[in-house]
């Protein structure tokens, strides 16, 4: 009898140790809150960030850490504004030439709302998984990112897993977003 089991129990298929990555499905419309740290060329600058992505239109508040005014950033499909503490206002087609413009590099806004979000903007990129299927790194257009903290936003069931600290670097610069607080739609 024991044997008859036994043989059974060598017949039965396994479920898999771990689930394959499930991929969090893309966000259209965000509004997140945090902190960002830029390093170009041995110059750093670090701040709060607010950042409000709808569809195809990007605001971006970055203020002093005591919360004074440094700067804001608006695109949309007439193009990016920037808005600088002392009164300035530059125009650019996109923000990607305005901040190379103003600041002397460029930002990567066209994929960053994908990657703050642990998405691939296209099929080209490298991608690795922790052991729960969220994404710790991903390699794109240059970049590499890692994603070393997450948080959940929502409740279960409904509940999405997002990027907490967000660390990208290229050749010749480095940024770090550290979020604390997500909301999705946003308001």
């Amino acid at each position: 009898m024991l044997a008859a089991l036994g043989m059974l129990g060598g017949c039965t298929t396994l479920p898999p140790l771990s689930a394959p990555p499930q991929a969090q499905a893309y966000i259209p419309s965000f509004e997140l809150s945090g902190r960002i740290s830029v390093r170009h060329e041995g110059d750093g600058f670090s701040g709060n960030l607010h950042w409000r992505h709808v569809l195809d239109e990007d605001e971006f508040v970055v203020q002093t850490p005591f919360g004074q005014g440094v700067a804001r950033v608006t695109q949309n499909a007439q193009g990016a504004t920037l808005q600088m503490a002392d009164g300035q206002v530059l125009h650019a087609p996109d923000a990607e030439s305005l901040t190379q413009q103003a600041l002397g590099f460029r930002l990567p806004l066209g994929g960053l709302p994908h990657w703050v979000q642990a998405q691939a903007v296209s099929g080209d990129a490298v991608m690795r998984h922790n052991a729960d299927g969220t994404v710790s790194f991903l390699n794109e257009q240059g970049w590499n990112i890692e994603y070393l903290a997450y948080q959940t936003l929502g409740q279960a069931g409904g509940a999405s897993v997002l990027p907490g600290k967000v660390f990208m670097e290229n050749t010749d610069l480095k940024l770090r977003l550290i979020i604390d607080d997500w909301q999705a739609p946003a308001p």
